[in-house]
């Protein structure tokens, strides 16, 4: 590999161009359970053990349905889903009444409509416009108060103590002996450590801490969710298309797996499930595998830098000739990543592949990238790290394979509001007809984990505008 030749001077050009290049905003949404846990956005929050805790038995699911990767730890609960979080509580601990009737009039529709007629019919909630009581105001933002009579109602707590005064700040709320009953039962401690003489009755209640009064109401322990560092990962390549790009193109993508698992055939493995659902039906941008449904792996040797991987009959099925070099650069690059393999050598079902498929295309030589410089499938700036999801520190090293005019192009490295961390001209890899190598690294100063995007990309000799753009989002570590 050649050097890499950085500019980070400001350059207006640079700004203008990332200004043409829209942030990655779904990506958090599409980005598949990684080893920091349930969800992408508590990492470090206090709560975090908790909010685990209530996640393994299914009282929590999620904020951003359908990937459900996010908790929302700061936003407020709202009446309708304090509903579902005290319904499934209790849940765990026995059964609930069924065919109840419907309670209220201004919950028609409301995904949390069930479990608020279940609370209604336990005597939970009363609703919120007496005397009527026709309405809950699903709505409406749960207050810290509030809270405290709902879990009490729902737990049975008493003070065992009236004549202790545990907060200053409830004196005369209609909550007080509520706030009381649930400090006595050891369920809240107060919201000004460590003094805690205050209990805030009028501030919003948060997700976050949500977690942590069921958590305990329920005598869970924190679950500390695992970290990084207990988990490895293996780059697999997808295929990855939009407007703005052309394509489909190989990306490369993490997959992360247990420690000690990060083999060759572990990647290929998680190369043939394919990609998640999640990844499958995102807007921006959307994967997808010219790899056959029910393609399995047989078996995988290396030796002399030579992987042969045994594959079952269905990976030549259907297709032409660009989805027979797309599933085969996949795979090539899917185990080219691990210095032992410089080449890939194919078997169906046991037999030595030398012309694959009814397209006729001859692999005797064995495959590696350079069989797929021609072939379509490879964008001119191709990444191989770092990878979508990818767990990244500063630096960022950033490698790949390039086919840029005059062996120059720019990057931007941005943070999740899609502003530049940083960003510069890149010289490396190869001009014309041929590929050739690039790597250089990005360094970056952040004070907390959030999903950032690394942008490759070139300008037009010919207008000044954008081409060879290729986008990859990634979690940036502080």
């Amino acid at each position: 590999m050649r050097r890499s030749s950085l500019s980070f001077r400001p350059l207006l050009v640079l700004v203008m161009a990332a200004c043409l290049i829209v942030p990655l905003a779904g990506a958090a949404a599409s980005a598949p359970i990684t080893p920091t846990g349930t969800f992408f956005d508590d990492d470090g929050n206090i709560h975090e053990g908790y909010i685990e805790a209530i996640a393994e038995l299914g009282i929590t699911k999620g904020c951003n349905p359908p990937a459900n990767d996010a908790y929302c730890p700061r936003l407020p609960v709202t009446r309708a889903q304090m509903a579902s979080f005290l319904v499934r509580s209790l849940a765990t601990l026995g059964p609930l009444p069924g065919n109840v009737p419907n309670a209220f009039t201004d919950d028609e529709g409301n995904v949390h409509e069930a479990n608020i007629d279940v609370l209604a019919a336990l005597g939970i909630t009363r609703g919120c416009n007496p005397p009527l009581n026709t309405e809950y105001c699903p709505n409406a933002t749960m207050t810290r108060g509030q809270m405290a009579a709902f879990l009490t109602r729902a737990f049975g707590y008493v003070d065992d103590d009236p004549a202790v005064n545990r907060f200053i700040d409830d004196d005369g709320s209609i909550f007080e002996n509520d706030i009381e009953a649930l400090a006595a039962a050891g369920v809240t401690l107060g919201c000004n450590p460590p003094a805690n003489t205050k209990f805030c009755p009028s501030d919003p209640v948060n997700r976050d801490q949500m977690a942590s009064f069921l958590g305990r109401a329920l005598g869970l322990t924190p679950l500390p969710p695992p970290s990084v560092s207990d988990a490895e990962f293996v780059t697999v390549f997808f295929m990855v298309g939009q407007p703005a790009t052309g394509g489909p193109y190989l990306t490369a993508v993490a997959r992360y797996v247990p420690a000690g698992w990060a083999t060759p055939e572990t990647a290929v493995e998680q190369l043939l499930a394919g990609p998640t659902d999640d990844e499958v039906n995102a807007q921006i941008p959307a994967f997808s595998t010219a790899i056959p449904d029910g393609t399995s792996l047989i078996d995988l040797t290396v030796a002399s830098g030579v992987a042969t991987v045994d594959l079952s009959g269905e990976f030549d099925d259907g297709g032409g000739s660009f989805s027979m070099f797309s599933r085969l650069g996949q795979l090539t690059f899917t185990l080219v990543q691990f210095p032992e393999i410089d080449e890939v050598m194919l078997e169906l079902d046991g037999v030595p592949v030398t012309v694959f498929s009814s397209e006729g295309i001859i692999i005797s030589g064995g495959l590696d990238p350079a069989f797929f410089f021609d072939t379509g499938v490879m964008p001119e700036l191709l990444n191989t790290s770092p990878a979508w999801w990818q767990y990244v520190e500063s630096p960022v090293q950033v490698e790949g394979w390039s086919r840029a005019f005059e062996a120059t192009f720019l990057f931007t490295l941005t943070d999740d509001d899609g502003l530049p961390l940083a960003e510069g001209f890149v010289t490396d890899g190869a001009s014309g007809p041929e590929f050739g190598e690039f790597s250089f690294s990005v360094p970056y100063v952040l004070d907390r984990r959030q999903l950032g995007e690394l942008i490759l990309y070139n300008l037009s000799a010919k207008d000044g505008s954008v081409i060879d753009l290729r986008e990859t989002a990634v979690w940036l570590e502080p």
